[in-house]
């Protein structure tokens, strides 16, 4: 069995949570694909054996949201680097190409990109954009086009964006977002909507949004948020919930806060999706990386099982691309990530200045993308 296993993976214990608890397993891949899972592999054989005892085997892990189109978004920049060395097999960019611009994000992110990248479609025709903001002038929308982009690219476009806040739309929320549900009706597929320092209120954010589709920033402290002045969960924040709306994280510069995050938590609202909204203008200090990001609810109480399965199996099934992405399984392909939790003192910071230092960290000590480290 060994001759055919062009890596192998020993000594860890595999952490898949869509397939039940954790297990002691070995893992061969061969051809860009896992060949097996079972404990005591032979190893005889096998062109490379990597030990990876006090570890973790993972799901290739999904950075759910970022801006991947530099050199053509302002907000976009090259984060295959950051990708490739952080355990991310998969991103979505979150909106940075609209129905415009989408052919060179193919080109220039999708096709040169070691890690896949993936693509929520903007509502706005040439993507997010920050002065003027790309919907204040409502001609921008073409949410026919953005449909249309993703039903005929659906190796790459798994849904549509929109933002909300004032310097994005203007005075335009309202109608902003009811294009974008119409867009992701026309395509079926779920919509991303950015919330935080919006010009209509929560209720009527949540109220519009249906089943499958994603808040983004779900933790800002960006008025409205989802917790009201006193921090008490809106209610309709959790009908919303209960609906199938889908939380998203995405942490960014601005939009987490510990004591917001802690507050809905302690409430009933932990996150579906954890991601990042790395971007040109985010990393240092606030963001860093997933495994950064990963560690902060490590630090406010979550599992690791749960926090694996917020970047594998959860942000699969949103896109529904569950049958592709975040399970580790005999037959797939082999998107693998080796997380392992260091006892290590750590400075963590939200993005609204506070700090708070924690004894452990989630670092990616491999990351094997269709079968290559």
């Amino acid at each position: 069995m060994s001759d055919a296993f062009d890596l192998l993976l020993v000594n860890g214990t595999v952490l898949n949570p869509a397939a039940g608890p954790r297990q002691e397993l070995d893992v061969g891949i061969a051809g860009g694909r896992i060949t097996a899972m079972q404990a005591g592999l032979p190893r005889d054989g096998a062109k490379r054996v990597l030990d990876v005892q006090d570890c973790f085997v993972t799901p290739g892990l999904i950075d759910f949201h970022v801006h991947s189109y530099g050199g053509v978004n302002p907000y976009g920049f090259d984060a295959d680097p950051i990708c490739c060395a952080t355990g991310v097999t998969t991103a979505a960019d979150a909106g940075s190409a609209g129905p415009v611009n989408f052919p060179g994000f193919r080109r220039l992110v999708y096709e040169r990109s070691r890690t896949r990248m993936l693509s929520f479609v903007a509502v706005a025709q040439h993507g997010v954009l920050n002065v003027p903001g790309e919907l204040e002038n409502i001609g921008f929308a073409d949410p026919e086009g953005a449909a249309r982009t993703v039903r005929e690219n659906p190796d790459i476009a798994v849904g549509i964006k929109i933002r909300l806040h004032v310097t994005s739309v203007g005075e335009n929320g309202r109608e902003a977002l009811g294009m974008a549900v119409r867009a992701g009706d026309a395509c079926d597929a779920p919509v991303m909507v950015h919330v935080g320092n919006t010009g209509i209120s929560m209720e009527e954010i949540v109220e519009t949004m249906r089943p499958g589709d994603v808040m983004t920033h779900c933790y800002t402290p960006k008025q409205p948020a989802i917790v009201d002045p006193s921090g008490r969960l809106r209610p309709a924040v959790l009908e919303a919930r209960e609906r199938g709306v889908i939380f998203d994280v995405a942490h960014a510069n601005g939009h987490f806060d510990f004591d917001l995050v802690s507050r809905a938590m302690d409430q009933g609202l932990r996150p579906d999706i954890i991601s990042t909204d790395l971007h040109s203008r985010s990393g240092a200090g606030h963001v860093v990386d997933l495994p950064t990001t990963l560690t902060k609810f490590l630090m406010l109480g979550l599992d690791l099982d749960e926090i694996v399965a917020d970047c594998t199996v959860n942000a699969a099934r949103a896109i529904g691309w569950e049958d592709r992405l975040g399970v580790l399984e005999v037959g797939r392909e082999a998107d693998v990530a080796v997380l392992a939790v260091v006892d290590e003192e750590t400075t963590l910071e939200d993005s609204v200045g506070q700090r708070r230092t924690t004894g452990q960290r989630i670092v990616a000590r491999h990351t094997i993308r269709a079968g290559l480290l």
